[in-house]
This record gives structure tokens, sequence and C-alpha cells, in this order.
């Protein structure tokens, strides 16, 4: 059996490939514009980033429905082909419509990892540490990350787009060969009644009386739990939060900042490299904040910590869109501190608690097809964003699009105070169960 560490870090690797992916195309977009055969509009750039998020659509569902079927394990070592080869067919690519066509394909993989490997880290982790744990995607994605921006930010003297992209395929192939390091979900295993395996796996990652817990209380909820439930009435809280919370989260703006750091900089006449430089400083904070967001978020909770992050992003929003509206007259360092707070306070909050709150809310039988959702929902968002922000920016300018923004954030404060529950320190059987309780409840008040 291998040793927890090594399980923990092999099943977060996905959100690697998902953040390099992104980081890497924001510094490669201006020289793939400058090769023949890649003309430059504002829609051609909306599909070349956004052409990522159409494949996480499908993708994420199914990948999502796929890892309920045969298993979280096999559905990974697919994801991690699917990155080998997508990375690869956009290195090689002749003209803008071959490489949006490998962006929506390795779009799959990345759709893939957003909906498993939350569900993953969370059905493997003990409820004390869970949200710890089930946060290391979100640490493992601004990681992935911030290393494309300083791939990007080597060979940008280069110029040489195709590597950028081809680089890819080397945490993919680390994924691959830690697959041997990955065993299959335990709450999987007694979903398809092999419970001496999944007890084997309990005792390895927590205590003897955490696994007998565990394991006395998957076999309780699974009487009562059908693989045609999503639809259930009891499973509506979390549907709405499940679908709520991804859209938010995108539209925090956050996105925005991270998908088009370099060329809103290079828009405020800074030259490429500097504003390669700034994206890599803005990385940096990202990865550090999320490191530090993931000690606090099994103290504070998860609901704390969102309802506090859309609150301080509606501020640093604010203060990003009033630096915008100068015009000529911007300050840069203003602006890097402004982008800086709004990264900290996302990554201290929203960036863990999303991924941690949708791997907890759902029910054992339908949690990879109710992630699959979950993830579908994250990537329409995802990608009205990144399609949708040049064609904003070209029409309300860049102050008026951030303002909308800080709207969608005050928004978000006022979901997380009336439907996000506390998971904090529970199990998942104890938040499916209350599931069933507070519908029983509703039930039984009707009926009187």
């Amino acid at each position: 059996m291998p040793r927890p560490v090594l399980i923990y870090f092999f099943g977060a690797l996905g959100g690697i490939l998902f953040g390099y992916e992104t980081g890497i195309i924001a510094g490669a977009l201006s020289y793939i514009y400058k090769t023949p055969g890649f003309p430059q509009n504002a829609l051609t750039t909306g599909l070349i980033v956004g052409g990522i998020s159409i494949g996480a659509i499908i993708g994420a569902v199914t990948a999502g429905r796929l890892s309920d079927r045969i298993g979280r394990r096999r559905v990974i070592l697919v994801l991690g082909v699917v990155f080998i080869v997508g990375s690869l067919a956009c290195a090689v690519v002749p003209n803008n419509a071959a490489l949006i066509t490998g962006r929506i394909f390795l779009g799959l993989g990345v759709g893939g990892c957003s909906a498993l490997v939350p569900v993953y880290l969370s059905e493997m982790a003990p409820a004390k540490a869970r949200g710890r744990l089930a946060g290391l995607n979100q640490l493992m994605i601004v990681t992935g990350l911030l290393l494309g921006y300083c791939v990007n930010f080597l060979l940008a003297q280069t110029e040489n787009w195709r590597i950028m992209l081809a680089s890819g395929a080397l945490p993919a192939l680390l994924l691959v060969a830690g697959l041997p390091f990955l065993p299959e979900s335990p709450r999987w295993l007694m979903t398809k009644g092999r419970t001496e395996e999944a007890a084997r796996l309990f005792h390895a990652t927590r205590s003897a009386e955490e696994a007998a817990s565990d394991i006395e209380a998957i076999t309780r909820v699974e009487a009562r739990s059908s693989h045609r439930e999503l639809l259930a009435k009891w499973v509506r809280p979390s549907i709405i939060v499940g679908v709520g919370i991804p859209i938010l989260c995108q539209a925090t703006g956050l996105n925005m900042v991270t998908y088009y750091a370099p060329t809103i900089f290079e828009g405020l006449n800074l030259p490429h490299e500097n504003a390669l430089m700034f994206t890599i400083i803005l990385g940096t904070i990202k990865v550090v904040s999320v490191a530090i967001g993931l000690q606090f978020i099994d103290r504070v909770g998860r609901r704390t910590l969102l309802v506090t992050g859309s609150a301080c992003m509606a501020v640093s929003m604010s203060a990003m869109a009033f630096e915008a509206s100068k015009g000529d007259q911007i300050n840069p360092m203003s602006m890097l501190i402004a982008m800086a707070v709004m990264f900290v306070s996302y990554s201290l909050t929203w960036g863990p608690g999303n991924w941690v709150v949708l791997g907890e809310i759902f029910p054992l039988r339908v949690r990879g097809a109710a992630m699959g959702m979950a993830s579908m929902v994250t990537w329409f968002a995802t990608l009205a964003i990144t399609f949708g922000f040049p064609l904003l920016r070209e029409s309300m300018g860049l102050a008026g699009t951030m303002v909308l923004f800080v709207a969608c954030n005050i928004v978000g404060f006022l979901f997380c105070l009336k439907f996000v529950p506390e998971t904090k320190g529970r199990s998942l059987e104890q938040i499916e169960q209350d599931l069933h309780d507070r519908h029983d409840a509703k039930a039984a008040a009707t009926a009187h």
C-alpha cells in the first residue's frame, strides 16, 4: 500500500495539468499571432483561450459518469493520455482553426480532472483533514498556473510558442507514471460491494476508529441511495449549491485576470517581457495564498471563507476598475497591487473553498455524475468569461467590465449566506444524512 502522502500527491496531480494549460496559453498568445497563418481578432482570441472550456464541458460530464461506472483510477489514466496527445497536437498545428480544435480536445482532459480530482481527494481524506487535503487540488492548479507562466518567461526570448504548448505533455507523463501510487477510491469500492479492499484502504489512510466509523456510515447511507437520485427532492439543496458555486466562482472576475493578465498589462503600455514578469509575481502570490488558505479551511470553515472572500474581491475589483478608468494616467503599480489583493482574496477563500465544497456536498451514489454536472457548469461559466471578456472589453471598456464583476461578487456574498451549509469537520456520510433529515423534516411539516 502506498504511503498516504503519495496517494494525495498523485491524486491531486491532475490539478497541475489543469493550471498549466491555463497559464501557458496566457503567455503564448502574443507569439502565436506573430506566426503566418494565425491572424488576430477578438473572436479568435476568445476561441483559442475559451476552446479548452468547450472541451471541458464534455470532459467533465463524461469523466464524472464514467468514474461512477468503472472507478476513479481508470478514468484518471485516460485523462493523462488525453493531456499528452492534446499538448503535442496543439504544438504542431498549421492555423488558428486547428489550434482551436486541439484546445477543445485538450479541454476533455481539463474538464475530466476538474470533475474527478476533488471527488477522489474528498473520498480518500479523513473528515478532520478533508478541507486541507481536498484543497490540494487548488494548490496544484495554481502551481501549474505558475509553472506555465515561468515557462513562458523562460522561452520569451525564443518566441517559440510551439515548445510552450508541447511542454504540457511533461506533467501529464508524470501523472501517468505515478498511477501505481493511486489506489481506487474506497468509497467507490464499497458501492461495488468490494468491502474488504475498501476497508484495507480506509485503515491505511486514517485511524482504526475513523476507518470503522466511515465504513459503518457508508453502509448506512448506501441502504438509502440509488443511482437515479440525482433529481430527487432531498438532493435538491446540494444541486442548488453545486450549480450556484461554480457560476459565482467564475463570476468573481479572477479568471479574467488569470487568462488575460499579460494582455491587460500590455494594453497598459508595458513591454511583453515586463507583462510576463508581473504575471509571474501574481502567480507566486496565488500559490502562497492558496497554501496559507488550506491551513484555515478546516479551522474557520468553508462558508465563512466564501462569504469573506466575496466581500474582499468586490473591494479589490472596485480598485482595479478605478485604476482602469484613468486611461493614459493609470499607475501600473497600483493596478498590480489591486490585482495582487484580488489574487490573495480569491486564493485564501474561493480558490480552495470552491472545489472542497463541491467535492463534499453530493450523495455517494451519484457523486461522480453530480460532480460532473457541477464541473460542466464551471466550464460553461468559464467559457462565457474567457470568450466574452475580449468582447465585453471592446464594448464596455476595461473599467466598465470590471464594475460588472464587482456586482457579481456582491451576488456571490448573498448566495453563500443563504444557500451554502457549513461542512467543516463532518464526514461525507453525515453531510448526506443531513440532506435526508432536512427533506424528511420539511415533508413532515408539510404533512401537518
